[in-house]
């Protein structure tokens, strides 16, 4: 179905993006995912995947969600960039508040809330 949002989840946990996914899609969300930062810019880049929200982790390999929020806002700025973060070693709030200062449009602490995930989705929709 063509007119169904487009979001992108970039999480390099397994489990996080799978459980992600699967509660978007029954929100009614065509999702895609992307293991990594990297693996989320070559996609959008090349045109594979066009998502209107990119939901992002903060801390994974080879590029960080700090590095795709600073990234998307150069290249693709009419994407709307949800920031996610348990933290790591430091306290989630640190990675978030430095999300949102790099320009994503919410930040949302794990472990996630699925129905204030969708309800920062549609607004950012909206």
């Amino acid at each position: 179905m063509p007119d169904k949002p487009s979001i992108m989840v970039v999480d390099d946990e397994e489990l996080v993006r799978d459980v992600l996914c699967e509660n978007l899609t029954e929100c009614g969300f065509n999702v895609a995912y992307a293991r990594d930062g990297q693996e989320a810019l070559n996609m959008i880049d090349d045109g594979s995947e066009q998502p209107q929200v990119v939901i992002t982790d903060i801390i994974m390999p080879r590029k960080e969600g700090l590095e795709v929020i600073m990234e998307l806002r150069r290249r693709h700025p009419q994407i709307r960039l949800i920031a996610i973060s348990g933290g790591g070693r430091t306290k989630s709030a640190d990675f978030l508040h430095l999300a949102k200062k790099l320009g994503a449009d919410a930040i949302l602490p794990k472990p996630l809330d699925i129905d204030a995930l969708e309800k920062t989705v549609r607004e950012l929709l909206a």
